[in-house]
């Protein structure tokens, strides 16, 4: 069986492992419903007998505690089984107990009112929870051995959604079957038994489940210890040796203190709504609120378990914390039994599932292999301890003799401090999950090639520059692979409204006036095996094209030792935030998700990452992402024009409303291109005749030969040719077009306007060059010339340049 490690460096985990994850989940879900179908069945009866019996007035509390002892008294000895011995056999063995605890359960009830009887089932109940208790570890310790780390907090969500869902569907099953019983017979322990034995069937079918599930290690180097079957809290000292694992289990034990005070406290708000114990009408409202609660909780759950496929988002934690605090407020000051009770019902379970799932997962995470099971053991343990004062505290309310309403109240006070001491502990998570969801809001982000970010060691991410929202959309791009820091002037980064949350996420701080201080800064980061990311245009793009790498990180990575992983983002251009049009913010959204692509290139080594390298390398990365965006199935059979239309709608020229004129004739390149150009930007207009009837919106292409015929009435002028000899008219911007491929290699474009005092300076044109490369072509200068690829898809040429050389702005210069 593959260890941990192949399991997270495989791109596919094995089906056989995946078919055993399947029948972990369903076991323990039908072992959950099956245990709480039960409970439900005790508790219903206890609300139509209890007037007869002491035990069944507060049958609740009694099945919590009960429940809870087991874990406390045998939670050393499930750990060590667990570590001990293959977790399938003992996941088998449990299944079998289980079945055994049925039939107890069935001769308790079938002897109906002879003295005892109740408490005889209790004893049966306390051996059933006995089977539980062995079962946990063993459950959740055997999912990691099946999926690995890395998937580890996405399978945990399901274990804990699967789980939730056996536990509320088995309330609710037995709440409204035993209901619906007691209203056909009258019968109130003949109502409990028939139910009993059906789902006593059902345990035979989970016992075949578990037979079936792959055949996991025993772990021979765990050895008995004299003793250890009365060490009852061996298993939290391994715990709380951990700072990490033990705010989690603590996290986790207030949950299910929480989860529990509202499983009795439903109790006493259905007898608030049902008074009357002569029909069935209590116990099928206990399974109602049960099921309002575990909509609640499971839909939260699997938006935890969503969001946390890649990645355990521990941001997720905080914001469960104060969900629960407004869920119980909600709760408590709704009218009862009301609408709004029951939604304020249904979004305090959907917090506490937010709330849960990433704890479990981060504990059983950072646990290390031969403690797993004990840690989970200890974990319950705990667990319990939050069952027995939840209990206590439900026990003091009822004795207080307080509403179901004023309840959910009290419990919102321990909550609120709870979530404020949960928020102090991971302000930064909290802080980095709202502006990653913000994100993923408005933008579609799909990353590729994140598997090229190296696993372990100092890292230097270097990507283009297109808008203000880069460095939050490559914090999506990596948040599954390893969290990243972002370097950002100090002129910005010490704004006071601004400080405090660039603190708190980490990011680096740079001077634009003290190089020196700039490159240490990231260098010591990238030293303490950080990921730091920096944008090496040091501006963002106002042409839609690559500006000069900046020279600074490459004594960064060195001084750093880290690696470079070059990064294009690919399709930002043309967001709110980007530049297109003249102007930042003011634009109408194209999309509510706006669809972006993030391509990782290769990792370079320290030496090997120059500027030129790098620049090299995003063209590539450019050019990969070009060829495979989906709007070529639009390009119908000119594959050519269509190209040359795509990639100069990706650079800054054109306006709203503008009308594209050829001079060129009918079928010629330049011609297709420009008519092309009318399908990639909606609200243009071609036109092959004279300007008169356009003569402010005219944007005119042409050739040297055609030169003479403008009229000079023109916004702008495109001499597009093969020749690369200069071009005399200063009035018409130059691009190249490949005379064998037809394809357009590169264009000038008006220089776009810069800010009053700014120093950086965006050329669009430049004297003795063919202009800029335009976007999605790739690029390899060599000793005669460059070669350039990546022109239209399915196609493998390349265009040779003699004598023309790329400088460091990103113009084809000649020489």
């Amino acid at each position: 069986m593959p260890d941990s490690a192949a399991l997270d460096n495989a791109p596919h985990l094995p089906r056989r492992n995946w078919a055993s994850i399947v029948l972990v989940l369903f076991v323990q879900a039908m072992n959950s419903f099956s245990d709480n179908f039960v409970k439900m069945l005790l508790i219903a009866l206890s609300i139509i007998i209890a007037k007869d019996s002491w035990v069944g007035r507060h049958m609740e509390l009694w099945l919590g505690a009960i429940f809870s002892l087991p874990y406390m008294i045998f939670a050393p000895l499930a750990g060590y089984w667990s570590d001990r011995f293959s977790k399938r056999k003992v996941i088998v063995w449990m299944q079998v107990m289980q079945i055994i605890c049925f039939v107890w359960l069935a001769l308790a009830l079938w002897m109906k009112r002879v003295p005892g009887s109740l408490e005889i089932s209790l004893v049966g109940f306390f051996v059933l929870a006995v089977q539980a208790a062995v079962l946990s570890p063993a459950k959740m310790g055997i999912m990691k051995e099946l999926a690995g780390s890395r998937r580890l907090g996405q399978v945990s969500g399901w274990l804990q959604v699967t789980m939730l869902a056996g536990i509320l569907g088995g309330m609710w099953a037995g709440g409204v079957w035993y209901g619906t019983e007691y209203e056909k017979t009258g019968d109130a322990w003949m109502s409990a038994l028939w139910p009993l034995i059906i789902i006593s069937i059902f345990g035979i079918v989970e016992l075949i489940a578990a037979i079936c599930i792959q055949s996991t290690p025993a772990h021979t180097e765990v050895h008995w210890r004299k003793g250890m079957a009365l060490e009852h809290f061996e298993s939290l000292k391994i715990v709380f040796r951990r700072r990490s694992i033990r705010l989690a289990a603590l996290g986790v034990t207030y949950f299910w203190f929480i989860s529990n005070a509202l499983s009795f406290i439903l109790v006493t708000l259905t007898k608030e709504l049902h008074p009357d114990t002569g029909h069935g009408d209590g116990p099928m409202e206990l399974a109602k609120v049960a099921g309002i609660l575990g909509i609640g909780v499971i839909s939260g759950s699997f938006f935890a378990s969503h969001v946390s496929r890649n990645r355990i988002e521990l941001g997720l934690i905080p914001l469960g914390g104060f969900g629960l605090v407004a869920g119980l407020l909600w709760s408590g000051l709704a009218p009862l039994g009301s609408s709004w009770m029951y939604a304020g019902i249904i979004f305090t379970g959907a917090a506490g599932g937010c709330f849960m799932v990433p704890l479990y997962a981060y504990a059983q995470d950072k646990a290390e292999k031969h403690e797993k099971a004990r840690i989970h053991a200890g974990m319950n343990l705990m667990d319990c301890l939050g069952t027995l004062i939840a209990v206590a505290i439900v026990a003091l309310m009822k004795v207080a003799n307080l509403s179901a309403s004023t309840q959910f109240l009290i419990l919102a006070i321990p909550t609120f401090f709870a979530a404020v001491y949960i928020m102090r502990l991971l302000p930064q998570d909290l802080v980095r999950f709202l502006m990653l969801a913000a994100v993923r809001f408005l933008y579609k982000v799909k990353p590729v090639h994140t598997d090229r970010i190296p696993a372990t060691g100092g890292v230097l991410i270097l990507p283009n520059h297109v808008s203000y929202v880069d460095a939050l959309i490559i914090g999506a791009a990596t948040a599954a692979r390893r969290p990243v820091r972002f370097v950002m002037w100090d002129a910005l980064y010490n704004l006071w409204w601004l400080k405090w949350l660039m603190r708190l996420v980490g990011t680096v701080p740079i001077s634009a006036t003290r190089a020196k201080d700039a490159i240490r800064a990231v260098a010591a980061a990238l030293k303490e095996g950080e990921v730091v990311c920096l944008f090496p245009e040091g501006q963002i793009t106002r042409h839609g094209m690559i500006n000069e790498l900046l020279k600074g990180f490459e004594l960064m990575a060195r001084q750093g030792d880290a690696q470079v992983v070059p990064v294009y983002l690919d399709g930002l251009y043309g967001s709110i935030f980007s530049f297109q049009g003249g102007k930042f913010f003011t634009k109408r959204p194209k999309h509510l998700r706006y669809p972006v692509e993030v391509h990782f290139g290769e990792a370079l080594g320290t030496r090997a990452a120059t500027a030129e390298v790098v620049r090299h390398a995003m063209l590539a990365l450019s050019a990969e992402a070009f060829l495979k965006r989906k709007s070529w199935a639009h390009a119908e059979a000119d594959l050519v024009a269509f190209a040359n239309a795509l990639r100069l709608a990706e650079i800054e020229w054109h306006h709203p409303g503008d009308v594209f004129l050829s001079l060129e004739p009918e079928g010629s390149i330049i011609h297709r291109t420009v008519k092309a150009l009318t399908q990639v930007m909606p609200g243009t207009k071609f036109i092959d005749h004279g300007p008169e009837a356009h003569p402010t919106h005219i944007v005119a292409f042409c050739t040297r030969s055609t030169l003479g015929r403008l009229t000079g009435q023109e916004r702008l002028v495109f001499c597009l040719d093969s020749d690369l000899s200069p071009l005399t008219q200063t009035t018409a911007l130059r691009g190249y077009v490949d005379a064998g491929t037809g394809i357009l290699i590169s264009t000038e474009v008006p220089n776009p306007p810069m800010p009053p005092n700014d120093k950086d300076e965006q050329l669009g044109r430049k004297a003795g060059s063919l202009g800029r490369l335009l976007p999605g072509l790739a690029l390899e200068s060599n000793a005669e010339g460059v070669r350039i690829s990546g022109l239209r898809p399915n196609d493998d040429h390349s265009i040779s340049l003699p004598a023309v050389k790329m400088d460091e702005q990103g113009f084809l210069t000649l020489p």
